[in-house]
């Protein structure tokens, strides 16, 4: 075995460019499934501490539904649940700090939490990293978050200035809050200030949730049972932590799930640069083969020294790919920082995914080594006569085996999948599959079409590099399995590339067009309160010159059988009006008639599909009176208003004020007339400044949208690239071993006059026709396997919106100067052969 082991290495390191190549493109590999793993461990680690922040030692989270809050009634009827041992009752509120003036525009806002300090003590040990915490429940003492103190230069002693409904509230700055404080969504910028005067300085009764701690020995899910047959008076819903972790971890599932997949799709590349250089190798080093078999070595024998060739470089790159992945990792937790609703901190290096991608390195390496041990333990002392095998005799063997890898890749995708998403989770492995099949697919298809490739690859240099292309074009085709390999990964790195991109394009059209498409004005005007209708702030505006028509939006959550839905609340006569909101099923104008008739609903396609709804069909939705009230399905939206968890199911105002508990509009949705003077957003300003509210322009709006989803997808971007760095590195493997088996080729081309120059040239041609070749199938499948991604997860697609035309331009442009650069030390080598070492060259 010693002497075997010895053999193999040696046989590593007569070819250290080749095993340094290959060795970088298994770290690559394994780096990004590591960063994946960590990352998802991260991400994991995230919701759960996300959950405890915002639970604490809390078992239920009981929270209203209506505007109005959950009253003293529920109140007490919690307190008085058998099983109750604690109840920690919070009101929520958004405000700003200090005064608004109209010349210093709206400051950064604020979450303001009142609690009652004995009992929020009891269930959320908060930690400070400065001062004490509330002493007392009437005291005008105040808590803040680190990042509030740091953003706005207060200090333990400060005095803030709360503004609500009621008289504002000055509170001194008793403690600092460790870190972004417990609320998600809150950026960071907290206040917790004694509930009873939070409640007065917002003029509130209710609250906005109720924490609950049983009894030691209680069952919380027989407390939460009992809540059901004591609270009628008002709709609430009931939460533990493992369900707030449930649906933290849902809405980062799609992240979670498109990391692995582009995992997945990097070893899909390493596995054609390994079985391609091990092929290689095997070609190569026939009469060394031969020669040992003649000696006495057997067929076992000669599969060891592959397989431990393969084991050298897979334990190595896994080693390296580890150290990539843990730097990868931080980059991928720093570059979004929020995904869904979750903050991410640091990502967790757990045991387990070292060792996961160890093994799996080693496996997938050792796996694409087979068929070419196979085929070295088949090659007989005859066959070492010869200076390399036929290519008709691995060509087949080669693509055959790689099919088999690629599946075991998948496999173990599977096993390594991120399931906790749920339902979602799920999706996401029926679409990694999908696209993992195209891509499969196109690869087995590259053998067939690489004389095509060829060819169009080789017009851009026809012209000018006639002779060249030529040569070229014949190397190519001669070994068809050798140019798939190549071709391959090329294709594989770049369809990942171009399908997140069309994802990507898709998903900013869609999101723009829930904009475009359903809210009813040129510009909205924002607030962080309801804003009721006897305020006369919609008159107000609509008094501004150049305002042609003011809709108020109000946004909030429902109870549609049971189960939480995002609600919003629109006119329909607006909508008529403005020809906004597209439905798919259901007459326009009758719909948008009813919801202003009340007892009617426009339900978003999604939803509709979801829940397979039809027209007329009856919602039983919980009214803040209690028990539910029935309303029809008047019609089926393409899009409606986007929601916390997806589109809104939208419902007439009336019904919004009447049985659901909206006190007010969220949001103005302004129409400029046809020749609005360009002071109009000024006067807009000018109302709105001191009354607390913001004007956002529908291309602020894009803008927000493209920069939240440019980053996500930027970071995508970033791991599929990996894939297309290892497919450049198997061009130069590939390269370097064509010119090494070419030179006695090369030396007859020399001494029939060929230049130094049009050899370089030839072998860069090459690599520039493999790379046009990789971009053309490239784009291809990653256009199907993007389509095929939009339309699993329920999209439609156009060509508007679905064609990365950018993706398209970058793939094409790095697979053809990444090939043509990987070239540049192969052509060199095929520039320095003299004519004498070539003719005597064996």
């Amino acid at each position: 075995m010693r002497g075997l082991s010895g053999l193999a290495w040696r046989t590593l390191r007569a070819r250290p460019f080749r095993t340094a190549l290959t060795i970088v493109g298994v770290a690559l590999g394994v780096g990004v499934l590591f960063a994946g793993l960590a990352t998802n461990a991260g991400i994991e680690a995230s919701a759960e501490r996300t959950a405890h922040d915002l639970l604490g030692r809390t078992d239920l989270r009981v929270a209203s539904f209506g505007e109005s809050g959950l009253g003293s009634e529920t109140r007490d009827a919690i307190a008085s649940t058998p099983g109750v041992a604690i109840v920690a009752p919070g009101l929520e509120r958004r405000t700003y700090l200090g005064a608004i003036t109209q010349a210093g525009g709206l400051p950064p806002s604020v979450t303001v939490l009142g609690v009652d300090p004995t009992a929020e003590a009891q269930l959320h040990p908060w930690p400070l990293s400065a001062g004490v915490a509330l002493t007392s429940g009437q005291a005008p003492e105040a808590l803040i978050t680190e990042r509030l103190a740091h953003e706005d230069g207060l200090r333990i002693g400060s005095t803030v200035t709360v503004f609500g409904a009621g008289d504002p509230g000055e509170y001194r700055v008793v403690g600092v809050l460790a870190g972004d404080g417990p609320l998600g969504g809150a950026a960071g910028r907290t206040v917790i200030v004694p509930l009873k005067t939070a409640q007065a300085v917002f003029d509130e009764l209710g609250v906005t949730r109720v924490d609950v701690g049983v009894t030691a020995g209680a069952d919380p899910d027989a407390v939460a049972r009992a809540f059901e047959s004591r609270l009628l008076v008002e709709p609430y819903t009931v939460q533990t932590p493992a369900d707030l972790a449930t649906a933290l971890r849902a809405s980062t599932a799609e992240v979670s799930a498109t990391t692995a997949l582009i995992a997945a799709i990097a070893l899909f590349a390493g596995a054609f640069l390994i079985l391609n250089t091990l092929s290689m190798t095997v070609i190569e080093r026939v009469r060394e083969v031969g020669l040992l078999r003649a000696a006495g070595a057997t067929r076992g024998q000669v599969r060891t020294v592959v397989l431990l060739q393969a084991l050298v470089i897979g334990v190595v790159g896994s080693a390296i790919g580890l150290l990539l992945g843990g730097l990868l990792a931080f980059g991928m937790v720093a570059y979004p920082r929020t995904i869904g609703s979750v903050t991410l901190e640091t990502p967790t290096l757990p045991v387990s995914a070292i060792v996961i991608s160890m093994i799996v390195g080693v496996v997938v390496t050792i796996a694409a080594a087979l068929e070419p041990a196979r085929r070295a333990a088949r090659i007989s002392p005859i066959d070492a006569l010869k200076a390399r095998l036929e290519p008709s005799t691995a060509r087949g063997a080669r693509v055959r085996w790689l099919a088999v890898v690629l599946l075991g890749v998948a496999a173990i995708g599977l096993l390594l999948w991120p399931w906790t998403g749920g339902a979602s989770g799920a999706a996401g492995a029926i679409r990694a599959l999908a696209v993992y099949g195209v891509l499969l697919v196109a690869t087995l298809l590259i053998p067939f079409l690489i004389p095509a490739l060829a060819r169009l690859g080789g017009l851009p240099f026809r012209l000018p590099l006639a002779l060249e292309e030529r040569i070229a074009r014949a190397t190519l085709v001669r070994d068809r399995s050798r140019a798939t390999l190549t071709v391959g990964a090329l294709t594989v790195g770049l369809a990942l590339v171009v399908a997140l991109g069309s994802v990507g394009q898709q998903a900013r059209a869609a999101a723009s067009a829930w904009v475009e498409a359903v809210v009813p004005g040129d510009v909205l005007v924002t607030s962080i309160r309801p804003i009721a209708a006897d305020e006369g702030i919609s008159a107000d505006l609509a008094a501004v010159e150049g305002v042609a028509r003011v809709s108020p939006i109000a946004t909030f959550d429902l109870a549609v059988d049971g189960v939480s839905t995002d609600g919003a609340a629109m006119v329909g006569a607006d909508l008529a009006a403005d020809g906004r909101l597209t439905l798919t099923a259901g007459d326009r104008a009758a719909a948008l008639a009813a919801l202003d008739a009340g007892g009617a609903a426009v339900v978003p396609r999604a939803m509709a599909d979801r829940l397979g709804l039809a027209l007329d069909d009856t919602l039983s939705i919980a009214a803040v009176e209690g028990g539910t009230i029935p309303v029809r399905v008047v019609g089926i939206a393409d899009r409606t208003l986007p929601g916390r968890d997806g589109e809104a199911l939208i419902v007439g105002w009336g019904d919004a004020m009447d049985h659901f508990g909206v006190a007010g509009a969220d949001a103005f949705a302004v129409r400029f007339e046809p020749n609005a003077p360009a002071s109009v957003l000024d006067g807009l300003t000018a109302v709105t400044s001191l009354a607390a509210l913001e004007v956002v322009t529908l291309d602020r709006v894009h803008g927000a949208i493209d920069d939240a989803l440019g980053r996500v997808f930027g970071l995508f971007d970033a791991l599929a690239l990996v894939a297309v760095i290892v497919a450049a590195l198997g061009i130069a493997n590939t390269l370097t071993m064509n010119v090494m088996e070419r030179v006695r080729e090369i030396g007859i081309l020399r001494a029939a006059g060929m230049t130094r120059r049009q050899v370089w040239r030839s072998v860069v041609v090459e690599a520039g026709m493999v790379g046009v070749a990789g971009a053309l199938l490239g784009v291809l499948t990653g256009l199907i396997a993007g389509a095929l991604m939009i339309v699993l997860a329920g999209g439609h697609v156009t060509v508007a919106d679905s064609v990365p035309w950018a993706s398209i331009g970058l793939a094409v442009v790095l697979s053809v100067a990444l090939a043509m650069l990987a070239a540049a030390y192969p052509a060199r080598i095929a520039a320095r052969i003299s004519i004498p070492n070539a003719v005597a060259y064996e």
